[in-house]
């Protein structure tokens, strides 16, 4: 369960004071080299700005309307943090920030954060998963993200949006660029079933897990049959076979799984060309008020394992669904969001998901609302999270 106590050795070691000559020197330094798109007088640097967006996120903020109020309200803590006594930014100031820079310069500032945080990727499961923005999608205009999510931290460690009329898999190598991925093991749902799909994944030195549907319809009926014919046979007598069966009850649910795993693949045609190792195949019931439901999914991967470790993976991988799109969306209120001029919805998505993972690097057995909640009624803590971020 997450933590809501105040009293434990986390918020405790939060809210301690930080080094502020040091907490400002490393914020700004950290944007030394960050281009600034305004063309006007400025009177807030960009530091500055984005201290105050990111405070806001992290203190219960959803819109930009949200994030003015906030800077009037802390304008006498931020000038105690940063040493300015600026007045608060308007409204229309922090929207035209958001507007006008460009969300790459955003990532690459992101990626070198990401990169000082703990964090070990081999043989851990990042999971790929694409979020549509709601709240600025219409059928004429759709905004679109591609993420990266490292499950067992659940941690989002690069974010893409996919470009204009083409789908996920074209924002997959740039991905994939924004950060190392070797030794890890990375899961997708069937959009990604192509070879071109596969081989960014592989020649980064990473392992695939994905699903086999309708789009690669002569490999999916091999595979169906393949897994046909051993459940008739009983599974005697067929090589390099593992089975993991499993039942789970709670919350008037139960839910059975059964895993079958092969990994002696000579007679596929596209073992060679897919490097594929491993076909699994997931059969379920769900029983729910008296009415069943059963499925049928199938996988491929790169990498040979047992059923047991396939049975955790693919499992793990809807962890991306529960610990980051409902949390966006329930927490943060990403689909009620209407911001959406120039570069507006990308940039809220970006410092979103840090929040999100400062949280979670920092605080991380407490829940995202509750440490919302603190750093909103206790702004030592909030400055604790920025100084674990900014202070190396």
């Amino acid at each position: 369960m997450p933590s809501r106590k105040t009293s434990d050795a986390t918020f405790s070691d939060l809210s301690q004071n930080i080094d502020l000559d040091q907490f400002k020197e490393s914020i700004k330094s950290s944007f030394a080299d960050f281009p600034d798109p305004r063309n006007d007088r400025i009177i807030y640097p960009v530091w500055y700005l984005f201290l105050i967006i990111l405070s806001g996120y992290l203190s219960g903020c959803n819109t930009i309307a949200d994030l003015a109020h906030f800077a009037e309200l802390r304008k006498g803590w931020f000038a105690d943090l940063t040493g300015k006594n600026l007045s608060a930014p308007s409204y229309d100031t922090i929207w035209w920030f958001l507007v006008r820079v460009n969300p790459e310069t955003f990532k690459a500032l992101i990626s070198r954060w990401l990169q000082g945080l703990p964090r070990e990727l081999k043989d851990n499961l990042l999971a790929i998963d694409g979020k549509r923005l709601n709240g600025i999608s219409s059928n004429e205009h759709i905004c679109h993200l591609v993420e990266l999510f490292a499950v067992e931290n659940r941690m989002v460690i690069a974010q893409e949006k996919v470009p204009d009329k083409a789908g996920e898999s074209k924002a997959l190598p740039l991905l994939l660029d924004s950060i190392d991925i070797r030794g890890a093991i990375v899961s997708m749902d069937a959009l990604y079933a192509n070879v071109n799909a596969l081989n960014e994944i592989l020649k980064r030195g990473a392992d695939y897990i994905v699903g086999i549907k309708g789009n690669q319809g002569y490999l999916e009926n091999g595979v169906r049959n393949f897994f046909e014919r051993i459940k008739d046979a009983q599974y005697d007598n067929v090589d390099e076979i593992t089975r993991e069966e499993i039942q789970e009850a709670g919350h008037g649910r139960i839910e059975r799984r059964s895993i079958c795993v092969a990994t002696s693949l000579e007679w596929l045609p596209q073992r060679e060309k897919w490097n594929l190792q491993s076909l699994i195949e997931v059969r379920s019931e769900r029983t729910i008020k008296g009415k069943t439901e059963q499925a049928i999914r199938y996988y491929g991967s790169s990498r040979k394992a047992t059923a047991k470790q396939f049975s955790k993976w693919i499992r793990e991988h809807w962890g991306i669904e529960n610990s980051l799109h409902y949390v966006m969306d329930v927490v943060f209120q990403e689909d009620a969001s209407l911001a959406d001029v120039g570069y507006s919805a990308e940039n809220m998505a970006l410092i979103r998901r840090l929040a999100n993972n400062i949280i979670k690097t920092f605080d991380s057995k407490r829940g995202i609302t509750d440490a919302r909640r603190n750093a909103t009624y206790e702004p030592n803590y909030l400055r604790g999270l920025l100084g674990k971020m900014f202070v190396k």
